[in-house]
């Protein structure tokens, strides 16, 4: 059985989706700022801010031991 879908929920659907998409891109900023780099490089792609992240985590957890 197919779901009709209106206007009016289609729109909401569209307003939802982009709040998500916005409150992602910021969480994404903000952990750009928090990982180190070199201040000539391009913004980093979101793949290339989570791998970042990872090596620095792992290298201030390996500075604790």
């Amino acid at each position: 059985r197919r779901r009709i879908i209106t206007g009016v929920q289609r729109q909401a659907a569209n307003v939802r989706e982009r709040k998500r998409m916005f409150s992602l891109n910021e969480a994404f900023d903000e952990l750009r700022r928090k990982v180190p780099t070199f201040a000539y490089e391009k913004r980093l792609s979101r793949i290339e801010t989570l791998r970042l992240a990872i090596v620095y985590i792992s290298f201030m957890m390996d500075l604790l031991e």
